[in-house]
């Protein structure tokens, strides 16, 4: 297998198709592969296999796509492979996440951070790490001690009217859902501000936080140490989201 790259479906629909072409063309191109025939026209045939695989295991609600490229001796092929979600809509957590922060290996900064093909062999060890903690999910920190993301999520944290989320430079993992989530703030005349100093301290003063991709959306945090947070501008979020994604 060269790559995995997972697919949310939410009725008939996957929202971030475009993006996810665009990553599966980007990262055969690191691997110096030809694009193969199959996403042609924006990955039109693979489009119409995934979704014939959907109807054939009878899933009409929402499922979780983990799509398998795989090299052999005749090019490039694909395995799908669908686990059923019951849901007909992205999913707010009802029940806060509590995190932690996992400082026992810092992130490295290297122009492979921003995808996962650069991060998973850190995520395995704090996914690891994680299973034998009493929290929801882990923070990770980079060599500057700033946190840039949890394994496969974005973060964002709100402090007095502005939302702060890790900048490019920090290494922080860019989730394909990240635009999406800057177009929400435009359209909800939200201020969203970059920033390469997202420490603990700054999670200790914000209101509320919130970790994002693009097949589980907003899940919200309400506990990061001795600090209990609120989800009121999230849900505002969350409802934005599912309107903008689900048409």
């Amino acid at each position: 297998m060269i790559f995995e790259e997972p697919i949310r479906a939410v009725r008939n629909l996957m929202p971030f198709w475009d993006q996810h072409v665009d990553m599966m063309v980007l990262k055969l191109k690191l691997f110096n592969q030809p694009i193969p025939r199959f996403l042609a026209s924006r990955g039109k045939e693979l489009k119409r296999q995934i979704e014939r695989t959907l109807v054939k295991n009878k899933l009409f609600r929402s499922a979780l796509i983990h799509l398998y490229f795989i090299d052999n001796k005749n090019g490039i092929s694909y395995l799908i492979k669908t686990d059923a979600i019951d849901a007909v809509e992205y999913q707010l957590n009802q029940t806060g996440l509590k995190v932690g922060l996992f400082n026992k290996i810092p992130k490295g900064i290297s122009p492979l951070s921003s995808l996962d093909l650069g991060s998973s062999p850190l995520w395995k060890i704090v996914n690891t790490e994680l299973k034998t903690s009493t929290f929801d999910d882990l923070l990770i920190i980079n060599q500057d001690a700033s946190i840039v993301e949890a394994p496969l999520k974005n973060i964002y944290a709100l402090t007095g009217s502005t939302w702060l989320t890790p900048a490019p430079q920090t290494g922080a993992y860019v989730d394909i859902s990240q635009q999406k989530v800057q177009r929400i703030c435009q359209q909800l005349k939200l201020d969203l501000q970059f920033t390469q100093e997202l420490n603990e301290e700054v999670l200790l003063a914000a209101d509320e936080l919130f970790l994002v991709n693009s097949t589980d959306g907003i899940q919200w945090i309400n506990a990061f140490r001795n600090k209990r947070y609120f989800n009121k501008e999230i849900r505002k979020i969350h409802q934005e989201w599912n309107s903008l994604l689900l048409i």
